[in-house]
């Protein structure tokens, strides 16, 4: 019986032992051992707080601005609190409100419930008749759960310098770049952090002209942690930086419709997303290379241009952002997809004298010489971008005609910064750590343009 009883003492010992080690090995898998991980959607499930608040940018934002948030449970009551005074998140004493708009479930996918990102609501709201070049302050409430107070600046309606933020596919990071939140999107988060610092720095930066490949894709997995992320974009202050969005071929699925909401544009063409935005003396093209471009857009854009050149107020700078790049410095430069925006859009450019073009999709840094009917020409358009802010870059290829002196091409994540004056505009890539790149003047052109 001693025997036995030794036995039986050994095989509860050795059951004990096993049961501790199935506990560890459970919370270590549940844990995770990056700070993203740690940052478990499952903490927001069925939370009604409102998160992830945002302003995009349209036609005319000197007056008009698209508020955005989330919330991880339903709401009949959305509205959004406004004034050009800050009242410290006292809802009572703010001048204006208006509601949402927009409300829904966003779509989820099978994948989705699997990375463990919680349900979501997205809320889209608009705000009209706003001051030009003046301070919003503004709090989001959701079934009586309000933010704290944020606050952006709207665009001016004259010539006042002003600076702008651009770039594109932030949609990965992290040494090892899978979905979700199972790897840190360390790169992205990085750039982030630079784009805030930018801001903090330069008060006259208005808006980052995003050059599309927000997410891996535009499922909520993806653009959840996109929203996250981007908070790390605000100023100590609680300073917005709105969007000017474009969108590109890892923006295909319902989730962007449903989280970029452009009121009109997007209500007329729900997978359009090509329009004008006027800050000023600068116009800025926003192109979908993902759709046709030789049809009703192309027809738009030379619509648009005339009216705007043979108008009243012609604009001092003219640049066009889009996915898809006419000169692509990573990738093949015969693909169709590049080819057709060369035979479509450059001669549009060419004819009324662009000053930049803004490119993403390549994962890279480019600046193109001056290029004017696919050659050299000292008057010609420049070409920078090609999205680097987050997703792994790649190496230029060597010996391409565009990107020799003065041009520039590299292998860095970056965003540029856009100095706008009268007399020129000044373009700087800033890297990760703060550092410039590169740097280029563009001189206005003086446009003659036979219409």
């Amino acid at each position: 019986m001693s025997q036995l009883s030794n036995n039986l003492d050994k095989m509860k010992k050795n059951l004990s032992l096993l049961c501790t080690v199935l506990i560890v090995v459970i919370l270590t898998g549940c844990n995770g051992g990056d700070s993203q991980s740690n940052r478990s959607g499952d903490l927001y499930a069925g939370d009604p707080d409102p998160r992830h608040v945002r302003v995009s940018w349209t036609e005319n934002p000197a007056e008009h601005a698209i508020v955005s948030w989330t919330t991880m449970a339903p709401s009949t009551e959305n509205i959004i609190y406004y004034d050009t005074e800050s009242r410290s998140g006292d809802l009572s004493a703010y001048r204006f409100s208006t509601e949402s708009e927009r409300y829904g479930k966003i779509t989820m996918t099978p994948m989705d419930e699997t990375e463990g990102v919680p349900p979501g609501w997205y809320h889209h709201g608009q705000l009209h008749d706003l001051e030009p070049s003046t301070r919003y302050y503004l709090v989001v409430e959701s079934d009586g759960e309000a933010t704290e107070e944020y606050y952006f600046i709207t665009a001016p309606t004259g010539d006042e310098p002003i600076k702008l933020l651009s770039g594109g596919d932030s949609r990965m990071g992290g040494d090892k770049p899978r979905y979700a939140g199972r790897t840190p999107h360390v790169d992205r988060q990085a750039m982030n952090r630079v784009m805030s610092q930018l801001l903090e720095e330069n008060p006259d930066i208005l808006a980052l002209a995003h050059g599309a490949d927000w997410g891996t894709t535009a499922d909520w997995r993806h653009l959840y942690w996109w929203f996250e992320d981007n908070e790390l974009v605000k100023t100590s202050d609680n300073r917005l930086l709105p969007f000017i969005v474009a969108r590109g071929n890892h923006d295909e699925e319902i989730g962007f419709q449903e989280s970029f909401w452009l009121a009109e544009i997007t209500d007329q063409i729900s997978f359009g997303y090509y329009f004008t935005t006027r800050i000023g003396s600068t116009v800025l093209f926003t192109l979908n290379s993902e759709i046709s471009i030789a049809g009703d857009q192309r027809e738009w854009l030379e619509e648009e241009l005339e009216d705007l050149i043979s108008g009243d107020s012609a604009p001092k700078w003219l640049m066009a952002q889009y996915h898809r790049p006419a000169y692509p410095v990573a990738k093949e430069f015969t693909r169709h997809e590049f080819t057709r925006v060369r035979e479509n859009w450059t001669p549009i450019f060419d004819q009324y004298q662009f000053d930049l073009g803004l490119e993403s999709d390549g994962h890279v840094l480019k600046r193109t010489m001056p290029i004017r009917n696919f050659e050299p020409h000292e008057d010609g358009v420049v070409y920078i971008g090609e999205g680097g802010l987050g997703v792994p870059q790649r190496i230029p290829v060597e010996g391409l005609w565009f990107v020799q002196e003065p041009g520039f091409s590299a292998s860095a994540h970056h965003v540029w910064l856009l100095d706008i004056t009268r007399e020129s505009i000044d373009v700087k890539a800033i890297g990760e750590n703060m550092e410039v790149i590169d740097e280029y003047t563009v001189r206005p052109k003086n446009r003659n343009i036979d219409l």
